[in-house]
C-alpha cells in the first residue's frame, strides 16, 4: 500500500516543474530585455555622444582656422555636420539636420534664431561656440533596434546627445619663437623722402614707425608721430587682429610680412622689425637656433613681461638655419590665397605655423632709452605661417599672419576673441 501511495504522490508533483520553468522563462526574458535592450540603448547613447562631440569639435576647429562668418553653409557648420554624421550609432547614421538646407536646429551658433542662453552657456555670448545635436529615435524615423522588449510591449527606444564646443581665446604658448616683433600702428607721418601726397597714407608692409630718434628719444622733426594702441578685451587697438566682428577674415589675415632682425641702434622700424631674443637660458647662436626649431618649454602669455635679453649679433645664420629646418618638416605646405588658409600640409596643424610675440613699439623705444637689459609687455601673440627665409637688403623670415589652434589659456585673457590669433579648442557642454 505504501508503494502505491508514494507512486501516486510522485505523479501528482510532476506538473509543478512546468510552473517553475514558466516563471523562470519570464524572469530570464525580463533579464534578457534589461541586459540586451537596455545595453543597446546605453551603447547607442555613448555612440551618439561621440558623434555629437566629434561634430562640435570639428566645428570649433573650423571656427579657429577658417574665420567662419557664422553662415548656414559656412565651413564650421559644414564640418560639424559632416563629422557628426560620419560617426554611426549602433550601425546607422544618426539624424542631424543638414545646415546647408537652411537654419538647422541641430547645428547652431549662439546668435542663431532660437539659440542664445537657452541653448548655450554664458561663455558663448561672443559667438565663439558651436552646438551639435544628434538623434536616433522614433521621432526621427531611426529608432534603436529592440530585441526582447517586444515580448513585453516595448517596440522602440531612442537616444539624443548634444555637445557644445568653443574656439576660446588662447593667449599663452610654451613654444614662443625668439622674435619680439613690433605690432601694427596707425600711420600718421610720411618721411619727406617718401612723401607723395600731403595726407597720411594707410599702414602698409612698407611703412615705418616714425616717432623716435636714437636711443628712444622723441624726434622733434616728426610733427605728427605715428600712434600705437595695444588691444584690450573690448578693442583691437591699432594692432594686427585676425577676424572682423562677424567672424570673417580681417584685412590683415594672411598678410605676407618679412620679419627682419634689428638692433638697439635702429632709429625707425619698418613692418616686421624684431629683436632676436635669448629666451630662458639661451646662451648664444646654438640655443637661439634650437628655440626656433622647437619649444622653449616655458609659458608666455599676452600681457606678460617679455625679457628683452637680446642675442648678440645679427643672428642671420642661426635664424635661417632654424627656419630652413621648420620648412623641411612640412615642405609641401603652401598658402591658399583664395581661401586664406594653409593647404597640402602633412599635419593637422603644420609645424611651420608658429607663435610669435607682438610688442608695443613705444615700449621697445622706452627700453632702448633706459639702456641695458629690461623687459617689455607682450601685447599679443600671432600665428605665423613660415614660407621661408629670404636674403637681400630686406631679407628675413617671410610668412603670413594666421590663426593657430591647440594653444593654452591663462584663464584671464587681456584681449578679445576678435584680436586672438591663438585658440583653445574645448568642449564646454
Amino acid at each position: 500500500m505504501m508503494r502505491v501511495s508514494e507512486r501516486r504522490s510522485g505523479r501528482s508533483e510532476r506538473g509543478a516543474i512546468l510552473i517553475q520553468v514558466a516563471i523562470g522563462l519570464v524572469v530570464l526574458t525580463a533579464l534578457g530585455m534589461f541586459v540586451v535592450d537596455y545595453g543597446v540603448m546605453w551603447v547607442g547613447r555613448r555612440a551618439a555622444q561621440n558623434a555629437a562631440d566629434a561634430g562640435a569639435l570639428a566645428g570649433a576647429i573650423s571656427l579657429a582656422l577658417d574665420n567662419d562668418k557664422r553662415t548656414a553653409n559656412g565651413p564650421a557648420k559644414t564640418a560639424a555636420y559632416r563629422f557628426a554624421t560620419t560617426n554611426t550609432v549602433v550601425g546607422a547614421t544618426p539624424s542631424v539636420t543638414d545646415p546647408t538646407t537652411g537654419n538647422s536646429t541641430d547645428v547652431m551658433f549662439y546668435n542663431d534664431p532660437g539659440a542664445g542662453t537657452a541653448k548655450f552657456p554664458d561663455k558663448c555670448k561672443d559667438n565663439s561656440c558651436i552646438r551639435v545635436d544628434v538623434y536616433r529615435n522614433e521621432a526621427r524615423s531611426n529608432p534603436l533596434p529592440v530585441f526582447f522588449g517586444t515580448l513585453l510591449g516595448i517596440t522602440t527606444t531612442g537616444v539624443k546627445a548634444t555637445a557644445t564646443a568653443q574656439a576660446a581665446i588662447g593667449d599663452t604658448s610654451d613654444c614662443l619663437k625668439p622674435w619680439a616683433v613690433i605690432d601694427k600702428w596707425d600711420e600718421y607721418w610720411i618721411p619727406p623722402n617718401k612723401k607723395t601726397t600731403p595726407a597720411a597714407t594707410p599702414w602698409t608692409t612698407d611703412s615705418t614707425f616714425d616717432k623716435y630718434g636714437k636711443k628712444g628719444v622723441l624726434d622733434p622733426t616728426i610733427l605728427t608721430p605715428d600712434v600705437y594702441i595695444a588691444p584690450t578685451t573690448t578693442s583691437t587697438g591699432t594692432g594686427f587682429y585676425p577676424t572682423n566682428l562677424d567672424g570673417s577674415p580681417s584685412p590683415w589675415y594672411g598678410t605676407e610680412i618679412t620679419l627682419k632682425a634689428g638692433g638697439a641702434n635702429d632709429t625707425d622700424w619698418d613692418a616686421g622689425w624684431f629683436l632676436a631674443l635669448d629666451l630662458t637660458d639661451s646662451k648664444g647662436g646654438n640655443d637661439y637656433r634650437n628655440n626656433i626649431k622647437g619649444c622653449v618649454g616655458v609659458d608666455f602669455s599676452v600681457g606678460q613681461a617679455l625679457p628683452l635679453d637680446t642675442e648678440q649679433g645679427g643672428m642671420v645664420g642661426p635664424t635661417q638655419n632654424g627656419v630652413d629646418y621648420l620648412v623641411a618638416l612640412d615642405p609641401n605646405a603652401t598658402w591658399d590665397a583664395a581661401n586664406k588658409k594653409v593647404i597640402n600640409s602633412a599635419f593637422a596643424v603644420s609645424p611651420r605655423i608658429v607663435a610669435v610675440p607682438l610688442v608695443n613699439p613705444d615700449a621697445i623705444s622706452g627700453a632702448f632709452k633706459q639702456g641695458g637689459k629690461t623687459t617689455v609687455q607682450i601685447t599679443n601673440i600671432m600665428g605665423f605661417f613660415i614660407e621661408g627665409f629670404t636674403n637681400g637688403s630686406k631679407g628675413g623670415v617671410q610668412g603670413r599672419l594666421v590663426s593657430m589652434p591647440g594653444l593654452k589659456s591663462s584663464g584671464a585673457p587681456t584681449i578679445s576673441n576678435q584680436s586672438a590669433f591663438l585658440h583653445v579648442i574645448q568642449l564646454v557642454r
